[in-house]
């Protein structure tokens, strides 16, 4: 029996694409829960001292106390939330730019497995398993220019060549 599957093109192994932070991660969450929490107090301590209910001998001292804390984790808060998305965007950079290195090449591993050229200097194929087909206009070995179609089969490319994706048919590679 003659097997067909060295010859199709792996699909890259790709780590999953890192998501953008949406709402603030736990430790922010903590320090600015923590920063509210100072804040009511302050906020209790000064209105007990206008009222005069205060039992502080020093309310001023309290309340420079109260609110040196609370001016500290807000602010801490808010610096941990930019390092955080910070960092994320940079993860999402990192991951982007290995995206197009591992296209590149998948692109390079299927020119040289079907005999195509792409007729685009940024070919784009997709390099994680995806439902849908992209297209790009390639050159075929016999000079013959057309749009090929290049999906993710169970962790191979399948590469179908027409004029839209339902008429397509398959690309043989050049060595079986």
């Amino acid at each position: 029996m003659i097997s067909v599957l060295p010859t199709l093109v792996p699909v890259p192994d790709m780590p999953p694409e890192p998501q953008r932070i949406e709402f603030a991660l736990p430790p922010a969450l903590v320090l600015a829960g923590l920063g509210v929490l100072v804040v009511i107090i302050f906020t209790w301590h000064v209105c007990a001292v206008i009222i005069g209910r205060s039992r502080s001998r020093n309310p001023f001292r309290t309340a420079v106390i109260l609110a040196i804390p609370m001016v500290v984790l807000v602010l801490s808060a808010g610096i941990t939330d930019t390092l955080q998305r910070h960092r994320r965007d940079q993860q999402i950079e990192t991951w982007r730019d290995l995206r197009r290195v591992t296209a590149r090449e998948a692109a390079d591993s299927l020119q040289d497995a079907y005999g195509f050229t792409f007729d685009r200097t940024t070919a784009y194929v997709p390099v994680v398993e995806q439902d849908w087909a992209t297209d790009q206009p390639v050159t075929l070995a016999d000079g013959t220019a057309t749009t090929c179609w290049f999906a993710t089969t169970d962790g191979h490319y399948t590469v179908t060549c027409g004029d839209t994706e339902d008429t397509a048919t398959p690309l043989e590679p050049l060595h079986p």
